[in-house]
């Protein structure tokens, strides 16, 4: 999980680094459009380390970063789900991908703070956790239709980061970045 500027950054470096060495190969559609996906996923990730770079101070580069940076991550994510991997066909997905990319904007307009001053301290975007709904929500719409990874995150991290940090789901962003991108590397 990414608790500092340090983790952050080198968790951003890691995945495109893994991501743009796998884009060299001869990919399948899916294993290339994986891929792609983990390039945007792990982006978050260079989105946290601004905010941790700069402290966590209400400031512009928060509040941006906070408002308009990750939201647009956040959204290009739902979206590449729903339009490229799925290709359109579902509507359910769709609406659901352009409610939570309208919502995202809504929620996270603010500021973001640390959940802590310790160690285990984590980014809360927006100063407005996430309920546990709807981060599952947001993997739903993400993951489809790739269940096992929806329900290992669901019933393992999310839980563990809360345990280790009393929130900051954020972080999760971290940790599967990680995790995906060496499942790539030894998969592809």
């Amino acid at each position: 999980m990414c608790f500092s500027f340090e983790v952050s950054i080198g968790t951003f470096i890691f995945s495109w680094a893994a991501s743009i060495y796998l884009l060299t190969k001869s990919l399948s559609k899916l294993q290339r459009d994986n891929v792609i996906f983990l390039m945007i996923f792990s982006t978050m990730q260079l989105a946290d380390a601004i905010l941790w770079w700069n402290t966590m101070k209400q400031n512009q580069l928060n509040y941006y970063t906070t408002s308009l940076a990750i939201p647009l991550i956040l959204s290009v994510q739902v979206l590449f789900n729903a339009y490229i991997r799925n290709s359109g066909k579902h509507i359910w997905l769709n609406t659901l991908a352009i409610t939570l990319s309208i919502y995202v904007f809504i929620k996270l307009n603010g500021y973001s703070k640390s959940v802590c001053a310790g160690w285990l301290s984590s980014p809360i975007w927006g100063s407005s956790e996430f309920s546990y709904w709807e981060i599952l929500i947001f993997l739903l719409a993400i993951m489809y239709p790739t269940w096992k990874v929806i329900g290992v995150t669901a019933l393992i991290m999310l839980p563990l980061i809360y345990a280790l940090a009393r929130g900051g789901y954020g972080s999760l962003w971290c940790a599967l970045a990680n995790i995906l991108a060496i499942i790539y590397l030894i998969k592809y």
